[in-house]
């Protein structure tokens, strides 16, 4: 840990609170989603291929290596609705920023307009407004439409003559996603009598999700808005459009409704598992980004007995080769090594010597491979006496 520590650099610091940032922001945008267990799943693979090559498992790790594009080909096809709908329809700012796409005024009016003007022509209908919850796993039998929203479709999808008059119609942000659109029914059994599966289904999507919903009744002629599993009663325009005036209709309005510092607080404890996850990886890629250098460093030699000195030429210096963490390794600094050798011991005579990692002060976190020559000789001879 301590080694790991020496290693970090502002620049560490930025890299990791980023990816943090990113995950966060995936973490905000899956969580709604179906897919977000099956993704925490999968990303324990990845984990265990790192701690795999981190305490060196070869069998692991060979066979994750091999396995990394049958597991990419499983994701794409198990998230390829998610997968549509980040590339076809979140965009960046939405994204990284949660900045709101709102409903336009114009378009509520649309929603609006369509709806008194059904209940007066006594056409029945069903009109979902999808807010953060996804709504893909409680609605079946849909068919795709992604148009644009506006009254004159609105009507001639409910028109008794139209194939896509039953079922409910699921508004995403300013478009019509899907009709004909099968609900969950509601269960509960203090509804009215003279309610039937339109109501039940309009009250049971807003039981399950956070989704509203405009019910009009083609026999009483009149206009119901469901949210939360309770329905109340608009008898104009303006009373149904204030009921979704201050509604957040797309993904990440609220949170630009908070300031920055409740934000920066709110969803604390997955933030801290984020960032120490993040932690941990970014620990784990220093460690396991392995290298190894080779160079010559020159010989120290010390404490020589005072009545002794070395004949000849001895060696100055010995080839090593060093392994480590890349990071480590880039920092080390050449002019600072040095082998030295303690001759306290030595003797009258040729002296053989062996040379090991101890002789070499390498930093902590890199071990010496090699060493070349791994014995050297020293030919020692007592000084002459002076008469």
């Amino acid at each position: 840990m301590k080694d790991l520590l020496k290693l970090f650099r502002w620049q560490d610091g930025l890299d990791i609170l980023i990816l943090t940032f990113v995950f966060y922001r995936l973490y905000l945008w899956l969580r709604t989603k179906r897919a977000l267990r099956m993704i925490l799943a999968m990303l324990a693979l990845p984990i265990y291929y790192l701690l795999a090559r981190w305490i060196d498992l070869p069998l692991s790790v060979w066979g994750l290596q091999n396995l990394w594009a049958v597991i990419l080909l499983v994701l794409v096809v198990i998230f390829q609705q998610e997968i549509r709908e980040v590339l076809g329809r979140i965009t960046l700012p939405s994204f990284f920023f949660g900045k709101p796409e709102r409903l336009p005024s114009k378009r509520l009016d649309e929603i609006v307009e369509a709806a008194f003007k059904m209940a007066q022509q006594g056409i029945g209908g069903l009109i979902v407004l999808q807010k953060e919850d996804d709504l893909d796993e409680w609605i079946h039998g849909k068919i795709p439409l992604d148009s644009e929203l506006n009254e004159e479709i609105l009507i001639s999808v409910f028109h008794p003559q139209s194939p896509l008059h039953d079922g409910a119609v699921i508004i995403s942000r300013d478009r019509i996603r899907y009709a004909a659109a099968i609900l969950p029914i509601s269960q509960s059994l203090s509804l009215p009598k003279e309610w039937g599966a339109r109501h039940r289904a309009g009250l049971g999507i807003t039981e399950v999700s956070d989704a509203a919903c405009i019910i009009i009744s083609e026999e009483r002629k009149e206009i119901l808005v469901v949210s939360g599993g309770k329905a109340e009663k608009k008898e104009t325009r303006e009373d149904l459009k204030r009921s979704f005036s201050d509604l957040p209709l797309t993904l990440g309005e609220r949170e630009t409704k908070k300031r920055w510092p409740g934000r920066i607080l709110e969803d604390l404890p997955v933030k801290a598992l984020l960032l120490l996850l993040v932690c941990l990886l970014w620990g784990v890629l220093i460690g396991i980004r392995q290298g190894e250098i080779s160079f010559s460093i020159p010989i120290e030699y010390y404490s020589m007995p005072p009545h002794l000195m070395i004949n000849g030429e001895p060696p100055r210096e010995i080839n090593v080769r060093l392994k480590g963490s890349q990071r480590l390794l880039s920092a080390v600094n050449r002019d600072r090594l040095r082998v030295q050798i303690d001759l306290s011991n030595s003797h009258p005579g040729i002296n053989q010597l062996s040379l090991s990692q101890t002789h070499i002060n390498v930093p902590s976190g890199i071990t010496v491979t090699n060493l070349y020559p791994q014995k050297i000789r020293l030919q020692l001879s007592p000084l002459p006496r002076h008469p």
